[in-house]
């Protein structure tokens, strides 16, 4: 009798969790493919969606009945359809569209790093010489393109969130720090009162321009500064400093550096905005332990931090207070640090 057996241990969940990389591939494909659009348009056959594809019917064929058996589409004899969640998120041009995160998840950059984790375990770090760090890598250029679906939502919360706070300055003026797409300092230049200032690499300021005018935000509500966010002024004093998705980026004193560098930059009562992946010891929230593997591949230093970590580099950078506010349905948190 084999050892699972006698144990009653089904090793099934394991084989699944090898092949998950096929799922992934399976739904990168049909995302880059426009799969989910041709069914949309009315394609439902795996011969009349080959040709809105223009792939062989046999391939398609394949590709299809993967995606019926990881869940996306249905399967009724010859005829294919995509499930509702699908029909949902991943038809080009719906209002919740989000295949364009096939570009974060499913890029070549993490693909290829995952694929030698091990290495990078042992080396502590990423093996990459165009790490997150780089001056000007074009991933984030990529990253700023394709993650409206997650900084949509993220932003609208942190709106209601800083809402009383920012309503009740004459006129508020707001620092997004590694702006990316600028969505979550945008959302913020939509209130009458708000200036906001766009802190990114010059390359990466290229596609926020880009969502400020599909965001409809008077571009007199919006600066930029161009350049590396440790070395160039922050200049200020600003009301409100927002670091999304920064400090997983690096080790514990540099964020402890970030959090210092911000408090000079605030004005009196003055807040800042952290939006993270929050990390607890019990692992309640999986996602902040999973997301601490991309950033060890990716990056020198990096890993989630908890909201204790948060609060430790808050105080000691002069704020008075920190408190967690979780995003419903969403795995990140913001940490709102409120200056003396």
């Amino acid at each position: 009798m084999s050892d699972a057996k006698a144990s009653g241990q089904d090793p099934g969940t394991i084989f699944q969790l090898f092949g998950a990389l096929q799922a992934s591939a399976v739904l990168n494909a049909a995302v880059k493919l426009g799969v989910f659009g041709a069914i949309d348009r009315g394609a439902h056959e795996a011969t009349a969606i080959a040709r809105a594809l223009e792939c062989p019917p046999r391939s398609t064929r394949i590709l299809l009945d993967a995606l019926v058996a990881i869940g996306l589409v249905t399967k009724s004899g010859e005829t294919y359809d995509a499930t509702p969640l699908a029909r949902d998120h991943l038809v080009p041009g719906k209002p919740m569209y989000v295949g364009d995160v096939a570009n974060i998840f499913t890029s070549p950059m993490v693909w290829t790093e995952m694929a030698r984790f091990d290495e990078v375990v042992r080396n502590d770090g990423t093996l990459r010489a165009d790490h997150a760090e780089t001056p000007g890598n074009p991933f984030w250029e990529s990253f700023a393109r394709s993650s409206a679906a997650m900084a949509l939502p993220a932003a609208m919360a942190l709106d209601g969130i800083l809402g009383d706070h920012l309503a009740s300055k004459p006129k508020a003026k707001v620092l997004d720090v590694a702006a990316g797409s600028g969505i979550f300092g945008a959302t913020l230049a939509k209130r009458p009162n708000v200036e906001t200032t766009l802190l990114d690499w010059p390359n990466v300021l290229a596609e926020s321009e880009v969502w400020l005018q599909r965001l409809g935000v008077d571009r007199s509500h919006v600066k930029t500064i161009a350049g590396d966010f440790f070395q160039v002024n922050w200049e200020g004093p600003h009301d409100v400093i927002l670091l999304c998705n920064v400090l997983h980026h690096f080790d514990d004193a540099t964020c402890a550096g970030i959090l210092k560098k911000a408090s000079n930059a605030l004005a009196p009562g003055g807040k800042v905005a952290v939006l993270e992946f929050l990390y607890d010891a019990e692992i309640r929230n999986p996602m902040g332990a999973m997301f601490a593997t991309l950033m060890l591949a990716w990056t020198r230093h990096g890993q989630t931090y908890s909201a204790g970590d948060i609060d430790r580099w808050s105080k000691a950078a002069g704020f008075a207070s920190t408190r967690v506010v979780p995003l419903q349905g969403m795995p990140a948190s913001y940490v709102i640090a409120d200056k003396a």
